[in-house]
């Protein structure tokens, strides 16, 4: 009786992992045109994705509206592991504090270099030096360049973490 009991709680593990890692960064962790044409305010017939491979590790995803310029881009990094993604996104913290205290921006952040963001992925870093909500999810980490806005990125951001 044990070794069926042992049997069926591996599968379900096995299937839960599968499930974790179904999330494919060369895919836009699945982010679809079906998701991106509310934040497009069109349907998703009209919605042109285009996905780049930057690294061996970073993608770049981005959607339009037919042959406009892409309203919604966010990139996609995967690290080997959580830890590392962790590890990173602090060096980016770091990064921007220095960035924060050069003559192009000194006194000119109206929050500082950058302000860590709560409710989105397991941590998230919103800067004015770029315009850029930074989200971490596990051992990826999605950057929302477009649309502009704190808002406006953090709702997409919300709706591209939901898929890893």
């Amino acid at each position: 009786m044990e070794k069926p009991i042992r049997l069926a709680v591996s599968s379900l593990l096995l299937a839960a992992a599968g499930i974790a890692q179904a999330a494919d960064p060369a895919d836009c962790g699945g982010f679809a045109a079906t998701d991106a044409a509310p934040f497009l305010g069109t349907g998703a017939a009209q919605v042109v994705r285009t996905t780049r491979k930057v690294t061996p590790t970073l993608w770049t995803c981005s959607y339009a509206v037919g042959k406009r310029a892409p309203a919604v881009v966010f990139n996609i990094e995967a690290s080997p592991s959580a830890r590392q993604a962790a590890e990173e996104l602090e060096r980016y913290r770091e990064n921007l504090a220095v960035a924060g205290g050069t003559a192009a921006f000194k006194d000119r952040l109206p929050t500082g270099a950058y302000s860590d963001i709560m409710g989105v992925g397991d941590e998230a870093v919103w800067t004015d030096v770029n315009g850029a909500l930074t989200v971490r999810k596990g051992r990826f980490t999605i950057q929302v360049t477009a649309p502009q806005g704190k808002l406006a990125q953090l709702k997409l951001a919300k709706a591209v973490a939901a898929k890893f």
